[in-house]
Parts: structure tokens; sequence; C-alpha cells
């Protein structure tokens, strides 16, 4: 590393910690002098207490402390992840006034709708100042193709977008043999484990899709030739609780340590990411769950909305939106070509590593603000 690198500071500010965020900022810091990562802090079901220590928390009670602290580091430049949230905009503006350069990283793939007028006046005069901020940045970096299109909306000039899905840790995430302590906990058998075993990883909600994966699952022809594995939580599986508690080929898990992540997508053979069309904003802007499960070498099977279409690219079953149908003749396609499953594997565990991989991801950014910075 050069010492020109190492006299550059960066700052990183995410609304909410994911572990995919630690392994970028640590990525960074690796390129760099020093990088912050502020937050207002926790969401999910991740070890917060734990993450919460490698970041500046943003939140109520240390906010002004926390935006001093950003203003006497002022660092080179910015990356505003959540493009849009208030606090975002915010250090935007902040940035703007100290000299900071930003890099935007949008998500956003669709205008909000409101029922409500009042809502409808106060969105209309959020987006002034969001399309002004958008306009103005010194790097957009896109999510996705949908995220590209959302900003040309805006007016944003194309040369200046570019679509760059983030990555994970593909170390951490990474094809490894089937976990027999991790299948005792789940109370899966030897002869599950010997089944094509579909999994469905995040909260179990209408919004990613839960309710055409329980219509998937509740309608599925061959009760014997999968063992749906899906979380015991959310809307979506409370909805359905005592038909799924009734089914043989239903495992539900409770939340799993962190660490235990990685050996979950490797007890599968499919991994189902089934988000839903939105018709009122975004849609599933750029689910994680995807991202690792490729990471992990798995066949995936994603619905073309948001963000899936340009993290999956060719590596994975792309379905329509919305359609139990769909799901059920893709696993079913998957469970019976045992051939296209591991060449999809294969696909997808490459492009993890070529490109959905926060060490390449960080380099890139970097270099974004490099040309943008320097001419």
């Amino acid at each position: 590393m050069n010492s020109k690198m190492n006299s550059v500071k960066a700052a990183v500010y995410a609304p909410y910690i994911y572990r995919w965020m630690l392994d970028f900022v640590s990525e960074l810091s690796d390129l760099l002098g020093e990088v912050r990562f502020y937050s207002r802090g926790t969401y999910g079901n991740y070890p917060w207490k734990q993450y919460e220590q490698c970041v500046r928390l943003m939140n109520k009670q240390r906010l002004l402390s926390a935006v001093i602290d950003y203003l006497r580091y002022r660092p080179d430049f910015i990356i505003l992840l959540g493009s849009e949230t208030p606090l975002s905009l915010v250090l935007y503006l902040l940035s703007k006034i100290v000299g900071t350069n930003q890099v935007l990283i949008v998500e956003e793939n669709r205008e909000r709708a409101f029922a409500s007028v009042v809502l409808r006046y106060l969105a209309r005069l959020k987006r002034l100042f969001v399309v002004a901020t958008h306009r103005n940045a010194g790097v957009l970096v896109a999510e996705s193709e949908p995220a590209k299109e959302y900003l040309l909306r805006m007016g944003c000039a194309p040369e200046r977008i570019h679509v760059i899905p983030h990555g994970t840790n593909t170390v951490d995430f990474q094809p490894r043999p089937k976990s027999e302590q991790l299948a005792k906990l789940l109370g899966l058998s030897a002869s599950d484990l010997r089944a094509s075993i579909v999994l469905f990883v995040g909260e179990f909600t209408d919004y990613k899709g839960a309710e055409f994966m329980a219509q998937a699952i509740l309608t599925f022809p061959n009760p014997s030739g999968a063992i749906f594995l899906i979380p015991s939580q959310g809307s979506i599986f409370f909805k359905h609780k005592s038909q799924f508690n009734a089914m043989k080929n239903v495992n539900a898990y409770s939340s799993l340590d962190d660490t235990c992540m990685p050996h979950l997508y490797n007890l599968s053979n499919i991994v189902v990411v089934p988000s839903k069309l939105c018709d009122a904003g975004s849609s599933d802007r750029s689910p994680n769950s995807l991202i690792e499960a490729m990471a992990c070498g798995k066949a995936v099977i994603g619905t073309a909305v948001g963000g899936i279409p340009t993290i999956m690219d060719q590596a994975g079953l792309l379905i329509q939106p919305n359609d139990p149908a769909a799901i059920v003749q893709a696993i079913s396609q998957l469970i019976v070509d045992t051939q296209l499953r591991e060449i999809l594997g294969k696909e997808a565990r490459m492009r993890a590593v070529t490109t959905l991989n926060n060490h390449v991801y960080a380099r890139r950014i970097f270099e974004l603000w490099k040309r943008a910075a320097h001419g």
C-alpha cells in the first residue's frame, strides 16, 4: 500500500448494521489510513451488541456527539448507504459544507406511493432534496439495473451511474460439508440430509414473498421429494403455523447465532428468494440471503424483481414474481435435474468470488472515488 492511500481517511454511514457492511468496512480499512463506520444501530436478528462495538452510534442519545466526531474527523470521502434516509441526507449536506466528497450507494428502485394526501405532500418536499442530492453527488453507485433506471428518472446523467451490487465475505460464506451438529440442532435426521433440502433465509414476511413461498410449500405435488427449511418467525409463518406443523416435510428453525449462517446454507441443496413485486415502492433491493447462498455454491431460485436479476445474472433460475406455481416448477426442476443443480451451484460460487465479493467491492468503490476526486 502506498503512502497516498495511507493518508486517505474515509467514513461509512448506514442506517442499520448488517454483517456484509462490517466486512466491507474491514476491506476498505486495508486500503486506507482510517475508516470510521457510523450507524443508527440495530435491526433484525444479528448479534447487535457485538456489531455495535464496531461503529460510532448515531442514535438519539449519541447523535450530537457523533455528528461532532464526524465534523472533527473530516474524512476525504464518505460512503452513504441508504442514500435517501434523513440522516444520510444530513450527512450529505454537512459533507458539502466541510469539503468531504460523497459516494452515494443507491438501493431504491421505484418511487414510493402514499395513500395519504399529507404524506404525498411531504414526500414531494423530501424528493426535491433527494433529487438535488443525487444529481450533485461526487459518485453514484446503483446496486441494480432498476436502481440505475430510478436514478435516470431523477435526471442523473447516465455516465455518472455505476451499477455495482455489494458483496459478502466469500471466505466465511463458501461451500462446506453439511454440519451434522447443526442438523441435529434443527431436528434434521440422517435421511433428511440425503433428501433435497430447500431453504428460505430471512424474515418470513409478505415483502420477502413468503406468502408465495408458503403456497408453493402447501401445494407442492411431491411432499416426499423435498424438505423445506424455513424460519419460525415472521407474519406469514404465524399465519400458516398450524399447517406447517402438520407437514412432515417442513422444518421450521428459530433464530440462529450469526456464526451458524454459513453452515445453514450448506445444509441445503436449493435456496429460494421469492421476493414480492411491489406496486407502491421499491421491490427487494439487494437481498443478502441471495448473495450469501451463491457464495456457498448453492443452486438459487429468485424472482425477477428489484436487485435480484443484477445479483444473480445467469447463475441461477430467475422466475416471474408473485407466482407460487413458478416456485413449485423451479424447485421441481432442480430436484429432478441434479446436473443442472450442480452447474448452477458452481456458477453461483464463481460469480460470488469474482463479483459479489467485498474484497472486490471495496476496491471498486475506492477507485471510483479516486477518479472523481482527482480527475
